[in-house]
């Protein structure tokens, strides 16, 4: 028996050494459960990367974590104060540049200059936290999925930079019929017949929740580089004082 005890008691050592030692293999390793790349999402213009967008996402994404959520994206960039845009306050900050076309976007000039700049602030922080730090909810929205393979390709007529099938053609035909005589629409009808058979107008998700608000955030974030690039002129708008986008 003491012979026993002995011999379980030194195996016992020994598994316990060599436990200390092991490591769990690759395969064991968290997986990438992101449903997609934010800065593939959002920094991605004409199949290439934008590299001030990247630049000015990973800034962000560093500067708001842990809390990852609106109020921390916010800080991270701290833009100017509207009522520096708005030209109320004298500018605290130095401008990255400034466009015209972005005062007029946000009502320079307007008495709702600064509810409609509070406004775009607040949505662009929104929509940048939601994809950087909420994937399960933006992927919800109809996000394409990893690993899902690539449907047949679709006829000639779809593809092509010329191509008229996208797919809010429908709506575009519709909104004619209800502006002007029949007649002024046959082209957007043909193209409506014509394109019946493509993915964009067939596929119930191509214009998506998804599709909507990941575009809508692009083109907001695009239209405050344009604002703040230095060849645009003379209207120059307070800059960040956080991440920057020049």
């Amino acid at each position: 028996m003491a012979r026993r005890a002995a011999l379980i008691s030194s195996l016992l050592l020994a598994t316990s050494c060599d436990a200390t030692s092991l490591r769990l293999p690759a395969v064991l390793d968290t997986p990438d459960l992101t449903a997609y790349d934010p800065t593939d999402v959002l920094c991605t213009l004409k199949k290439e990367i934008q590299p001030w967008c990247k630049n000015w996402l990973a800034c962000i994404k560093t500067g708001a974590s842990p809390a990852g959520d609106a109020a921390a994206v916010r800080s991270a960039w701290k833009p100017a104060d509207c009522k520096e845009v708005c030209g109320k306050w004298p500018a605290m900050t130095g401008p990255e540049g400034g466009n015209k076309s972005f005062l007029l976007m946000i009502g320079q000039g307007a008495k709702d200059c600064e509810a409609s700049c509070a406004n775009f602030q607040t949505s662009l922080t929104g929509c940048v936290a939601k994809i950087l730090f909420e994937p399960g909810q933006v992927a919800a929205m109809g996000a394409p999925k990893k690993g899902v393979p690539p449907a047949p390709a679709p006829p000639a007529q779809c593809t092509g930079n010329a191509t008229s099938c996208v797919p809010d053609l429908p709506i575009q035909y519709q909104s004619c019929m209800v502006k002007n005589h029949p007649s002024k629409c046959k082209n957007l009808r043909a193209a409506v017949e014509d394109c019946k058979d493509c993915p964009a107008l067939k596929n119930e998700n191509a214009v998506s929740q998804y599709a909507a608000f990941v575009g809508g955030c692009m083109d907001q974030l695009n239209a405050y580089w344009q604002a703040t690039h230095s060849s645009a002129g003379g209207y120059a708008i307070p800059g960040a004082k956080g991440c920057t986008v020049h």
